[in-house]
């Protein structure tokens, strides 16, 4: 056969054309096995016969630098059993140093949220249970100290879940807000029964009083006020899962979204005078759209069409749809139909994120689901126990379905509860780790497969209510930094911004909620800037 240079130039185009397929379809994120992780850790869920509510719902875990060596660290809340902290040895390699560092835990947990709450410089934990909750405060030196009892957190034995920092008052201080899920005694519980299976069952949380969240004021000397009832915090009763804190309004004072399960959302508005309106009947996100509370329990925030206001999204439980809300600008919402709502009818979500995975500049989002019953597919065909993972792509303010970048993942079912986002292996791509009820926890590497640039910031002063704008090639992009988010979960505190194709940022500047504005000059892309150095 006579090869000629026409030819050579089509299997030249060919090949080319092959190798960006195979470009394309490489997946977005890969599985790294406990064999390379080291991590030997599994949620224990304290499964028993009488089924007893708590079982259903953890693990949380947190995303953490705790010895500020520029890796970060995972510490994972069991149920039964020690909690664990991992310090990153970097290549995704970890090492258990729980006892080490003093941080086993105690009870029954839930989980974690990690914040520089003293000011000093180091990252502290703070562990929520179905019970007493935990402070513990990071030492510098390799080691924490349990202070709960002087803090002014201990003494409520409720059922404790997602915990967020944010500072309320503006005082440059991180005030706690803690929800709490329902009034549950184990000794005056009575099990429930399946009448058509003729077995013992999961309770469903209507069943159960609804109970008040906590909100404590940090007092700037390492103790803690409770300040629910004149805040006006304590007045919403319900059954509180996930958190965030965002300023949906623009006024610069931090508001707080509650999922709810069964009963409705709340939206604190945060009137900047040290109390907070309950707005989410009139805003919109209290209810669902034919007027019912629906079982919320994963939450998040971003501007996802990029119009300068914050907008919500709340995780349900199957049939009930996952809701997407659009901010009207006055204190409103709209749920929005499309993609992410179809694809999640049968799904119960829980750990969620909104993030920019392949840096290009918007943020996506990664659901983690799972049923809480382990009994649902005999009762409802075509629900099951354990479920798929989803990932929605961000494309001009339209979430598409992109599932199949997952690779072999989207072909598994995991019963999945925590979700954090962080960059394990400082390269400016995020990765996410996510707790599993009553197994092993999922890292999922980001592949980093689009090449995009990057830059990262990271800064002393807490970065949560900032709002950053950076341009590139003459394209302004916006985000505000929430905290909390996801379900019992707390994340990488760094922002890594996605620049796309860009290898320059024309301007960089960031808003702190006091309005003050800090300008960064020539910063350099694909590494990591501290702001203030």
């Amino acid at each position: 056969m006579k090869i000629t240079f026409a030819t050579l130039r089509k299997l030249s185009s060919f090949f080319a054309l092959f190798l960006a397929a195979q470009t394309t379809d490489a997946p977005q994120f890969t599985s790294v096995p406990s064999t390379v992780t080291a991590i030997a850790w599994r949620h224990d869920n304290a499964k028993s016969p009488a089924r007893h509510l708590p079982e259903t719902v953890g693990p949380g875990l947190a995303v953490l630098d705790y010895n500020n060596d520029g890796l970060m660290d995972l510490y994972f809340v069991n149920s039964r059993g020690r909690n664990a902290l991992y310090e990153n040895l970097g290549n995704f390699r970890f090492r258990d140093v729980t006892l080490a560092a003093q941080v086993p835990g105690r009870g029954f947990g839930m989980g974690a949220s990690a914040a520089d709450y003293d000011n000093d410089g180091d990252i502290d934990l703070l562990v929520t249970n179905y019970g007493p909750k935990i402070l513990y405060r990071n030492d510098g030196n390799g080691r924490f100290s349990d202070v709960t009892a002087n803090s002014g957190l201990g003494g409520s034995s409720a059922w404790h879940t997602s915990a967020v920092w944010f500072d309320y008052d503006r005082d440059n201080h991180l005030d706690l807000f803690i929800a709490n899920y329902v009034h549950y005694e184990e000794k005056l519980v009575h099990p429930c029964f399946d009448k058509i299976l003729k077995i013992s069952a999961y309770c469903v949380p209507k069943l159960f009083a609804s109970t008040q969240s906590f909100l404590y004021r940090n007092r700037g000397d390492g103790t803690f006020e409770d300040v629910s009832k004149p805040s006006g915090i304590a007045g919403y009763q319900g059954k509180a899962f996930g958190a965030v804190a965002t300023d949906i309004d623009n006024d610069r004072w931090p508001d707080i979204f509650v999922a709810s399960d069964m009963a409705p959302n709340a939206l604190f508005r945060n009137l900047g005078n040290g109390k907070f309106e309950d707005i989410g009947l009139a805003s919109g996100v209290a209810y669902s759209q034919a007027g019912e509370p629906r079982s919320g329990m994963g939450v998040d925030a971003t501007d996802f069409d990029a119009d300068g206001y914050q907008d919500l999204f709340v995780a349900n439980i199957d049939q009930q749809f996952f809701a997407l809300y659009r901010n009207q600008r006055n204190n409103e919402f709209q749920e929005v139909n499309g993609e992410l709502r179809q694809a999640t009818r049968l799904l119960s979500g829980w750990g969620l994120k909104f993030f920019d995975y392949d840096n290009d500049g918007d943020e996506d989002l990664l659901l983690a689901n799972g049923h809480p019953d382990d009994n649902i597919a005999r009762r409802m065909p075509g629900v099951t126990y354990a479920e798929p993972l989803l990932l929605f792509e961000n494309q001009n303010g339209t979430f598409k379905n992109q599932s199949h970048k997952l690779g072999p993942l989207s072909k598994r079912n995991f019963n999945a509860r925590g979700l954090a986002v962080a960059d394990l292996n400082n390269d400016g791509y995020l990765e996410a780790i996510i707790g599993i009820n009553n197994g092993a926890p999922l890292i999922l590497k980001n592949t980093a497969k689009q090449k995009h640039y990057w830059l990262g910031l990271s800064s002393k002063r807490p970065l949560t209510g900032a709002t950053i704008r950076w341009t590139t090639n003459k394209q302004t992009h916006a985000r505000q930094i929430t905290n909390g988010g996801s379900f019992l979960s707390s994340h990488d505190p760094r922002v890594v911004l996605g620049l796309g194709r860009s290898t320059a940022i024309e301007k960089l500047e960031i808003e702190w909620p006091t309005g003050e504005k800090t300008a960064i000059t020539n910063p350099q892309p694909n590494r990591y800037a501290t702001i203030g150095e």
